[in-house]
């Protein structure tokens, strides 16, 4: 499905402007149309409507409606907008780290897989910005003493789609998951991680649920996260 409306949640500091950099970016790409959502009556430079909210309630009805929403990874000691969005909201969150500029995403991805059904949701959600992508890595995880999931259904799902994608398959010993996803992402020089948020299943908990709280507390590159 084509991306026709981002909805971008903007905050009035640095982190916030590169938010919208990006969410302006992406629209232009996607031929989609931007929606401003925030504090105040004045709309920000670039978006094509503007909606003042008063809080997470308004910006999760907002979300509801939106092919995408772009959303700030949270300070120490602020609400986090991605969670409580992620669970109020039935749509895919792209969560942008609060350090770093990132001007587009989608060229080199990695998608962590665990054939949840989060985790399914995150890729079939996040197939527009897979479209133009240089490189696709599947990535599957589990533990020492679990089954090995499999990823080559999945990345022939992908290939399907005319994406281009390899499959890698880590073992965890002593790194836990969230740690072993971003790593892996650091060393393939990824600007964009796809997940799925909050696995319910004990073996899937262990192994790609528990990593979704570190990966928003610690992620170093824009996150697709669908619930």
């Amino acid at each position: 499905m084509a991306i026709r409306e981002i909805l971008v949640h903007v905050e009035p500091d640095a982190a916030g402007a590169g938010r919208l950099d990006l969410a302006r970016a992406l629209a232009d790409e996607h031929k989609a149309r931007l929606v401003g959502v925030g504090k105040g009556d004045e709309a920000p430079e670039g978006v094509d409507e503007w909606r003042p909210i008063n809080g997470l309630k308004d910006l999760a009805l907002h979300a509801r409606y939106a092919d995408l929403t772009i959303v700030g990874q949270a300070s120490p000691g602020t609400s986090d907008h991605v969670t409580e969005t992620l669970m109020r909201v039935g749509r895919p969150i792209l969560a942008v780290p609060r350090h770093g500029r990132y001007p587009r995403v989608g060229q080199r991805v990695l998608v962590a897989w665990n054939a949840s059904r989060e985790a399914t949701r995150a890729v079939f959600d996040s197939l527009p910005l897979l479209a133009g992508a240089v490189n696709v890595t599947v990535m599957t995880m589990d533990a020492e003493d679990g089954d090995r999931v499999p990823g080559a259904d999945i990345g022939l799902t992908l290939a399907r789609h005319g994406i281009k994608v390899d499959v890698v398959h880590s073992t965890l010993g002593d790194i836990d998951a969230g740690n072993a996803l971003l790593s892996r992402a650091a060393d393939q020089g990824a600007d964009l991680l796809v997940m799925g948020a909050f696995g319910h299943s004990p073996l899937r908990e262990k192994v790609l649920g528990g990593a979704t709280r570190h990966i928003l507390d610690h992620m170093t590159v824009p996150v697709l996260l669908s619930h």
